[in-house]
């Protein structure tokens, strides 16, 4: 199917399939003697001058073996013409961005040139998926911090999930040793095939990975609950996309990890184990909210002196206290006027016609 475009928090909607994307990355890393087998990935444009024509060729063979390898992994998606979900293009963009964004600072559509060189150089590599050019662009810093977080939080807690339910990827059942060895053994590979010396093999690096501490349960736990609050905190500035985003993985993670029965590695005694309850945002609306109810009584102290004074109000209160003040002080001028007030009444009523009884005193019997 063609890719999907997407705006507000769907941007981020990609994310969500990371632990599929990072099995797709793993196999292209595998395969790397075949990656280097990539033709036609030798020209820079112009105005890249400045970049490093290895680096580039390494992007190019590894971007156009990436993208074929969605057709080829073993999800076996569909047709050789339908090989995208709705949000594939969205990370092949992701993925560019990343590995070119090291060498670009400037505001030039550094990604959109380097993707239309590809294609100048390899008429036949895109042919079947036109529409993905339309989804590459250079993203939004911030936006594309969001996406790592969001990327690495679903990776997490994948990661967790299987770790819980005993389905370790293959990769994490190796010990370092092993893996620098394959990782050495790939290098030969290239190395053979491309007539590279020998000597670009680091050793120094594999004794390295050798001594890398393989990753527990809970440090997934933990880098998910870190990321977690980072990421929340990068709400605070109207990022309201991200919110929504991060609240819907925040969900996601209760639905499909917290509330796993299965747990293998113990890893719900980790104290990392439940994402924090921190929600900067809700508080600074609480604040905000707090803030006006506490600063009402304050500004109509000022507010009302002010229509006292300087507005027509202020004659008009001024008066009303003054007769309310009278009447407290001379309380018997007040009930003679009453008395004057009742008899004129009488006086009316008379005169209109049918009664004529007024009542004085309560001794006339």
């Amino acid at each position: 199917m063609p890719c999907k475009k997407v705006t507000g928090k769907e941007i981020y909607s990609f994310c969500i399939n990371s632990p599929y994307y990072e099995a797709l990355l793993k196999h292209v890393k595998d395969k790397n003697s075949d990656v280097k087998k990539e033709e036609k990935c030798n020209i820079l444009p112009t105005s890249m001058s400045s970049f490093n024509n290895e680096n580039a060729k390494d992007i190019c063979q590894n971007f156009k073996f990436l993208y074929k390898s969605f057709s080829t992994s073993s999800g076996g998606r569909t047709s050789k013409n339908d090989i995208f979900t709705d949000y594939d293009c969205d990370f092949l963009n992701y993925w560019l961005n990343e590995k070119l964004r090291e060498n670009f600072s400037d505001d030039s559509n550094y990604v959109k040139e380097f993707y239309e060189q590809i294609k100048e150089q390899d008429g036949t590599v895109f042919s079947d998926h036109e529409e993905l050019g339309n989804y590459i662009h250079v993203i939004n810093l911030d936006i594309f911090e969001n996406m790592k977080y969001l990327y690495d939080l679903y990776d997490n807690s994948r990661n967790i999930l299987n770790m819980m339910r005993g389905q370790d990827y293959p990769e994490e059942k190796k010990t370092n040793k092993e893996k620098a060895i394959e990782v050495k053994a790939s290098e030969e590979n290239a190395i053979e095939e491309n007539a590279i010396d020998e000597n670009a093999i680091d050793e120094n690096a594999i004794d390295e990975k050798e001594n890398e501490k393989q990753k527990s349960c809970s440090d997934y736990t933990e880098d998910c609950s870190t990321k977690y609050k980072k990421a929340m905190d990068k709400c605070l500035n109207d990022n309201d996309d991200f919110y929504k985003a991060l609240k819907d993985f925040k969900i996601s993670y209760n639905i499909a990890v917290e509330q796993e029965t299965q747990d293998l590695r113990n890893s719900k005694s980790s104290q990392y184990f439940h994402l924090p309850n921190y929600d900067p945002v809700l508080e600074k609306q609480r604040n905000i909210m707090a803030g006006k109810i506490l600063s009402a009584p304050l500004i109509m102290s000022f507010v009302i002196p002010l229509l006292y004074k300087y507005t027509p109000f202020g004659p008009f209160f001024r008066a009303k206290a003054k007769i309310i003040k009278n009447r407290w002080i001379n309380p018997d001028k007040n009930e003679s006027e009453l008395l004057i007030l009742s008899t004129d009444n009488e006086d009316n009523i008379s005169e209109n016609g049918e009664y004529n009884i007024g009542y004085y005193s309560g001794t006339n019997l």
